[in-house]
């Protein structure tokens, strides 16, 4: 009698619950989660960490630390926990522990829907450790690299994030660091629930009279493609910082793209402080989108603070069109908001030394979904640099941060600039939008080719995606890790025949297009090493 087995079922994906094509699959190829990261050199896996919390899985790593998924038991069930573990290196630096405290500080502070929760923080074996809320899904980056969204969903998920906002603005804290990779989309029906993530620079009151303040007058902290003006300044900022990026998220989340093209420190501080945004409607796309909406958008991105939207619900109230009459009665044309005033005037920014002689190193192996799934800003988190800014690379618009020229005087301070009603077209941000939803679309392409295990096909739109100085990092790395998946169970099959000459062969292509980590473990391990 034969005996039938039924088949073994891996476990989905942790965050969209996809099923796991194979046991060779590392990553989902939906949203790009790890399904399982066993390494049996980490301590940490299978242990107990402040007494309660099983670490599970790896979810994350980067030059911060560590992110795990983990498990406390409570009564007779389980909850699922992020844990950011500080690195040992990291610990050792007085500053980055204090900010680490002072996140969880803050973030004990904050009970909000939209806000991720901390639930424990503490101290073992030199070890500093935050458990907070596990997300599953996607960070609104992520979700991005889909295309924008529609003006429903949009106005929705604002209208979220304003909620968060303004939650922390009335105890005095000021996110600072609000961009896409920060905020947080888990299933929900009708639309997803948003957390906004990530306050480790977080500004806030102190906590007691004798607590200093971690940032000195004149640091900039914050990543440049959603700082405000008088962020880029060094100057103290208040809640309409926030209102900025949230003006500045909104855009990008209708038009899928920033009001400006910047690739520089200089280039963004240039836009921030001195160059109009583009209307809205002038976006492929946008062409009907509501004045309300679009006056809405100008308010926020005053460059004026005096003269923008004062609160994130206003803001909301506005793009909602209940707020347009009063934005109306102020006398300012929509088409002057949002240009350079008297106040302010065209500044070149002063450099940090360091920041010419010391090149950009975007995260080792920093995922873009694992911003999303600890939700916790984890690991890249506290974007902090003394003028030097963000060092990592900018959503939609170009490779990493590198020096420039100082940035230029876009109008005089005498006279506002107002973009006239029909400007000549500038080729080359044309080329650059092309260019740009050229290789978005061949990331996309690429992951479908993944999901159908057409390896070739997956390799030949990763390479169009990686094209220089269009996309960055973090938008092609979801494409990028899936075909190191798909390749590394192909170097799998070839290695067990062995096949060395195809091996070697496979392992050159996935190195051109940078996805070779893991063929590259595993050729390292066989018999076809000595070739």
């Amino acid at each position: 009698m034969l005996r039938v087995s039924s088949p073994v079922t891996s476990p989905p994906c942790p965050r969209c619950a996809t099923v796991r094509p194979s046991e060779d699959a590392r990553f989902c190829s939906r949203c790009g989660q790890r399904f399982d990261e066993s390494d049996p050199a980490d301590p940490l896996l299978g242990s107990v960490l402040l007494g309660r919390y099983r670490v599970t899985l790896k979810l994350g790593e980067g030059s911060m630390g560590r992110v795990y998924l983990g498990e406390q038991r409570v009564g007779e069930g389980v909850r699922r926990v992020a844990i950011k573990v500080l690195s040992a290196v990291r610990g050792n630096d007085e500053y980055i522990v204090q900010r680490f405290r002072r996140e969880a500080t803050t973030l004990a502070s904050l009970e909000h829907p939209n806000i991720v929760r901390l639930f424990d923080y503490g101290e073992e074996g030199g070890r500093f450790v935050s458990v907070m809320e596990f997300v599953p899904g996607e960070s609104l980056a992520t979700r991005l690299l889909r295309g924008r969204l529609e003006p429903g969903l949009v106005l929705d998920l604002a209208t979220q994030m304003s909620s968060a906002l303004e939650a922390a603005h009335k105890l005095g804290i000021v996110h600072r660091d609000l961009k896409p990779e920060n905020v947080l989309l888990s299933p929900g029906d009708p639309t997803p629930l948003l957390k906004v993530v990530d306050f480790g620079i977080a500004r806030r009151p102190p906590a007691h009279a004798h607590e200093k303040p971690l940032t000195s007058v004149g640091t900039v902290l914050g990543t440049p493609a959603f700082m405000c003006p008088e962020q880029l300044r060094g100057h103290p900022v208040d809640a309409r910082a926030d209102v900025y990026a949230l003006g500045l998220l909104t855009y990008l989340m209708l038009a899928g793209t920033l009001p400006w093209t910047a690739r520089t420190l200089a280039e963004w501080t240039d836009a921030h402080l001195n160059l109009p945004p583009l209307p809205l409607r002038r976006q492929p796309g946008c062409e009907t989108m509501s004045p309300a909406i679009e006056a809405a958008l100008a308010h926020a991105l005053e460059k004026d603070s005096s003269r923008r939207t004062a609160s994130a619900m206003a803001f909301i109230t506005e793009l909602r069109g209940e707020g347009a009459a009063e934005v109306a009665a102020s006398g300012v044309p929509v088409a002057s908001i949002a240009t350079v005033s008297p106040t302010t005037a065209p500044v070149t920014p002063r450099m940090h030394s360091r920041y010419a002689t010391s090149p950009t190193s975007p995260r080792r192996r920093v995922l873009p979904w694992v911003i999303g799934i600890a939700a916790v800003g984890l690991v890249g988190g506290f974007a902090m640099v003394s003028l030097v800014l963000h060092r990592g690379t900018l959503l939609g618009h170009g490779s990493a941060l590198r020096d420039g020229a100082p940035a230029t005087a876009a109008a005089s301070p005498a006279a506002p600039t107002v973009l006239p009603a029909s400007p000549m077209e500038d080729p080359v941000a044309r080329s650059s939008s092309a260019n740009q939803a050229s290789a978005r679309a061949a990331v996309r392409e690429g992951l479908s080719r993944v999901h159908a295990q057409q390896l070739d096909a997956a390799i030949e739109a990763l390479q169009r995606a990686r094209m220089p100085s269009v996309l960055t990092a973090a938008e092609v790395d979801p494409l990028r890790q899936a075909v190191d998946d798909l390749g590394t169970a192909k170097m799998r099959r070839l290695l067990r025949a062995p096949n060395c000459r195809q091996a070697l062969a496979l392992l050159v292509r996935l190195h051109r297009v940078g996805a070779a980590e893991g063929s590259q473990a595993r050729l390292d391990r066989s018999q076809c090493a000595r070739h």
